[in-house]
């Protein structure tokens, strides 16, 4: 039996002494949460995408199929075919074939034409690293897979690329449960730049997306299966909402 690879990368990414796994959270019932103008499920997104419609555009960031240690989820390579197969027609339908912008991993760049529309665009969201993390095995920018089939990708960003700095950022450390967040500023591009006043993120993990979104004055939904991640999301949305109504006054 072949072992499952770990992409180096995040494999340095992986906090000491990280929690252990819960029980399944498959196990527990479905939990709605609305903060502000975020709707947040813990659940697994396969039993709620089928009940929304009507969003503006998905900004997410899916397992990758590629051995990455996430808290409770199994990121076998195997898994990746069924769950891109079943996630993109959720995604073109959800958005009535809108902007969809959705997070990849290179080492799966020659089979993204078996699950992707035709004609999808692939940004770049780099990152400028320390000296430090330099000296790691690491990857300079993400693939982010965007396709629309009611816009150009031209109407929804100024340009197919980002560069997010990240020598004083410290994201992989502190309290965040989750191994590899994205850093906010780079998601943040994202979310002011599309037109759309809705995002989904089907695979929320600590809630950067809905932070992000928040703090454009975008609706959010969020959907995230582990509870240890949904928690910390949760928290996360609240202070974004408080941050914004503060603004207001």
């Amino acid at each position: 039996m072949t072992a499952i690879a770990i992409n180096p990368f995040y494999a340095t990414r992986r906090r000491a002494g990280a929690l252990k796994a819960l029980a399944s959270p498959d196990a527990a019932p479905v939990e709605r949460r609305v903060i502000g103008n975020a709707t947040l499920y813990r659940a697994d997104c396969f039993d709620i995408l089928p009940q929304l419609h009507g969003i503006g555009a998905v900004v997410t960031d899916p397992p990758y199929g590629i051995g990455f240690k996430y808290r409770s989820y199994d990121d076998a390579p195997e898994k990746y075919d069924d769950l891109m197969r079943r996630l993109i027609p959720h995604l073109v339908r959800i958005t009535d074939d809108g902007p969809c912008f959705v997070w990849q991993s290179p080492l799966k760049a020659e089979v993204w034409h078996r699950y992707f529309p035709t004609g999808y665009r692939i940004i770049a969201a780099c990152k400028l690293q320390s000296p430090e993390h330099a000296r790691q095995v690491c990857l300079s920018w993400d693939p982010v897979i965007f396709w629309s089939g009611r816009s150009r990708l031209k109407e929804q960003l100024p340009r197919d690329w980002h560069v997010c700095d990240l020598r004083p950022w410290d994201g992989y450390t502190g309290e965040n449960p989750v191994p590899c967040p994205r850093p906010l500023a780079q998601l943040r591009y994202f979310r002011d730049s599309i037109r759309s006043d809705s995002i989904l993120d089907p695979f929320m993990g600590s809630g950067t997306t809905g932070v992000a979104a928040v703090l454009a004055g975008k609706r959010f939904v969020g959907i995230e299966r582990d509870p240890v991640y949904f928690e910390y999301a949760c928290k996360r949305i609240e202070a974004a909402s408080k941050e914004c109504r503060n603004a207001t006054r």
